[in-house]
């Protein structure tokens, strides 16, 4: 079933919904899905939980809404630092990457509870499970977009697909490690790994003479 969050155009209420979002994304943060109502989440944001239902179905239709909070968290950074970066060579490959490697990781703005949730319900149910697809399609496309402004010379179509996913993935197991996993002692031998990782990715899937 096709869920519709009804977003205000006009100022006052835009701010109003809003705070409803940063109030619930403190919550699921602090607090968890499970253990948050939409009356908490009203009262957090200092509005009456009538307002809560004018912009939003149900709790379940803002949680899906600050799953694109957290995208837009991890991902505008990276399209930011990276669209200016049109000459990457073996001189400064590594340190560029080591610079990401450290900005992606002070992007995950949100908790251990918030994240261990995020993956239970997208296994659990359906419309959260759509939205996230839908995000990681929005953002691989944003990606490949920008590895052409970038003039990336990929061996193929297949090669920056493969780049892509690979990278998603170093990064993404990179950064649960060293903010969730109380087990790692020593941030940069995990981060110094996966630059060599990406470096490696990088020269196998492209022409560049490194």
């Amino acid at each position: 079933m096709e869920r519709k969050t009804r977003v205000p155009t006009q100022q006052r209420a835009l701010e109003k919904y809003n705070k409803i979002l940063d109030a619930a994304f403190i919550l699921f943060n602090e607090n968890g899905y499970y253990n948050t109502t939409t009356q908490d989440i009203a009262k957090r944001a200092d509005v009456a939980t009538g307002s809560v239902y004018a912009y939003f179905e149900d709790k379940k239709d803002i949680y899906i809404q600050t799953l694109e909070i957290v995208s837009n968290k991890i991902l505008n950074p990276s399209i930011e630092y990276w669209k200016d970066k049109k000459n990457i060579d073996k001189t400064n490959a590594k340190e560029l990457f080591y610079i990401f490697l450290n900005l992606t990781i002070d992007s995950h703005k949100f908790s251990k509870r918030y994240n261990d949730e995020m993956e239970a319900l997208y296994l659990l149910d359906e419309d959260i499970r759509n939205k996230r697809n839908e995000l990681y399609s929005l953002r691989n496309n944003r990606i490949m977009k920008l590895f052409e402004e970038m003039a990336i010379p990929f061996k193929s179509q297949e090669d920056s697909k493969a780049f892509l996913r690979f990278c998603n993935l170093i990064l993404e197991d990179t950064c649960h490690r060293i903010i969730y996993d109380n087990e790692v002692f020593d941030k940069d031998i995990y981060i110094n790994s996966a630059m060599d990782m990406i470096y490696a990715l990088l020269i196998s899937t492209t022409t560049y003479d490194f």
